[in-house]
């Protein structure tokens, strides 16, 4: 009886089962090296993480380089015809910037509040055609 006694209490201890477990290991509670890691939304560039991890980076083409580089491929051609590339349209405080992605190169980092990818079929609805590769939204202080 003492035996079935022990082999109870080792199974349950094994089973972490009963309340004596060790502090801070609840299922409920998040693990240490989650609550300090990030994660930030694929299409949204805020402040805070411009503040975070745009250390050397000087405009918003250098952030976008090394931290979003997807937004700045190309998406296919303009026509069957016509072999060039097609890459995001760029707009600064919902203005239509000439010269493509090269704009980006103009804007610097300091300035700007947050940067958004919009994706061709919210960029039509929005801006109207001519947004096939989508648009790189960027709002600044100004």
């Amino acid at each position: 009886m003492a035996a079935c006694a022990l082999l109870l209490t080792v199974l349950a201890t094994a089973c972490g089962g009963g309340a004596g477990g060790a502090p801070g290991n609840s299922p409920d509670a998040p693990a240490a090296d989650e609550a300090q890691v990030r994660s930030y939304p694929p299409n949204e560039v805020s402040r805070a993480e411009i503040d975070e991890r745009g250390a050397n980076a000087h405009t918003a083409m250098q952030f976008l380089r090394r931290m979003r580089p997807a937004w700045l491929r190309s998406r296919g051609s303009n026509s069957l015809t016509s072999a060039g590339a097609m890459y995001p349209v760029v707009y600064i405080d919902n203005i239509r910037r000439p010269g493509g992605l090269s704009a980006l190169f103009q804007v610097p980092l300091s300035e700007v509040r947050r940067m958004e990818f919009i994706g061709p079929g919210d960029a039509t609805t929005r801006w109207g055609t001519g947004h096939q590769s989508g648009v790189i939204l960027i709002v600044t202080g100004r």
